[in-house]
């Protein structure tokens, strides 16, 4: 009898803890050509390129971080390729996102020639819309939310972040922002120049030829949305807070649901080298537990405890009887 209340108790446990783990909502290693998932938002298809299960490894770019032994595969996207103009494209996964909470991570890698010039950025993001195009510059534009970095420092911002007029944001945030921690938006400041020194970085202050982590945190609850780097140590460091002072929160407006992306934008006029390009790889998202799940998962804990109680004191009662 006692067995079979402990087991009793015990699935119990396992039945209230399920809700409570994190769920997987998106996984692709892109070592398979996996186009048929994604759709591309773009100002012109002819100006830049995507391509998928690019063996990145045989270009000469060490395996990314999180990628399994043997992987070499990743998406790559090149921008301003042919025509001289301004140019974005934004892959968006087709899988909408609505959960309450949940995290994105993607390894990125910025691949250049030379030092300085380039002024690519890579722009990750969460909330898309799925036909707009993400650039942080000439043009603004968007959905939802994401970020935008050079991997050359060749621009006096070189971090910056964007939240749509939906979600009660300005488009691009201006670098004096408290969202941006104090940091600002260039390179040459001290704590990008921390993250990113060189070597092993091209050029210190971005990650350009090296491999970093970006993970975005979303809560709808709170309305807060939080970009985390991780810098060459592999450490995550905390880039954008959109909600850093509890004491005044500033939380956007809406939702922050629906497509992620990864993307790439060149704001200016000169074409792209064939060397220029980004790489993403290792893309996940995941449902974070509501916290009344993790609640019930500890109910149900001090549950079984008091049973032990209960079974013990029975059994002391039984030898003394």
């Amino acid at each position: 009898m006692h067995r079979l209340l402990a087991s009793a108790a015990i699935a119990a446990v396992l039945w209230a803890a399920a809700p409570a783990r994190a769920q997987l909502l998106i996984s692709d290693d892109f070592e398979t050509n996996t186009s048929a998932d994604y759709t591309i938002a773009t100002d012109d298809a002819a100006n830049g390129s995507v391509e998928f299960a690019f063996d990145y490894v045989t270009a000469g770019i060490p395996a990314a971080p999180r990628s399994a032994p043997g992987d070499t595969n990743g998406l790559k996207i090149a921008v301003n390729t042919t025509l001289g103009v301004a140019n974005s494209q934004t892959v968006f996964n087709n899988t909408s996102v609505d959960v309450a909470q949940y995290v994105m991570t993607v390894d990125v890698f910025m691949a250049f020639q030379g030092t300085s010039g380039t002024t690519i950025y890579a722009e990750p993001g969460v909330g898309g819309d799925g036909t707009t195009f993400n650039s942080v510059f000439s043009p603004i534009s968007g959905s939802g939310s994401f970020m935008a970095f050079t991997g050359d420092g060749g621009s006096s911002s070189d971090y910056r972040w964007y939240l749509s007029a939906d979600n009660g944001g300005p488009t691009t945030l201006p670098n004096t922002d408290p969202s941006y921690l104090g940091h600002g938006s260039n390179g040459t400041g001290a704590f990008y120049q921390g993250l990113f020194p060189s070597p092993p970085a091209t050029v210190a202050g971005s990650p350009g030829n090296i491999w970093t982590t970006v993970t975005i945190d979303v809560d709808n609850n709170a309305g807060e949305i939080k970009y985390y780097m991780t810098d060459t140590t592999g450490t995550p460091q905390l880039i954008f807070d959109n909600n850093p002072d509890p004491l005044a929160p500033t939380p956007f407006t809406g939702l922050l649901q629906g497509l992620v992306s990864m993307g790439a934008s060149d704001t200016f006029s000169s074409v792209s080298d064939p060397t220029i390009f980004v790489v993403y790889d290792n893309l996940e998202v995941n449902a974070v537990p509501e916290p009344g799940s993790i609640a019930a998962v500890g109910l149900a804990g001090l549950g079984v405890l008091a049973l032990r109680r209960r079974l013990r004191a029975a059994r002391r009662a039984s030898t003394t009887a």
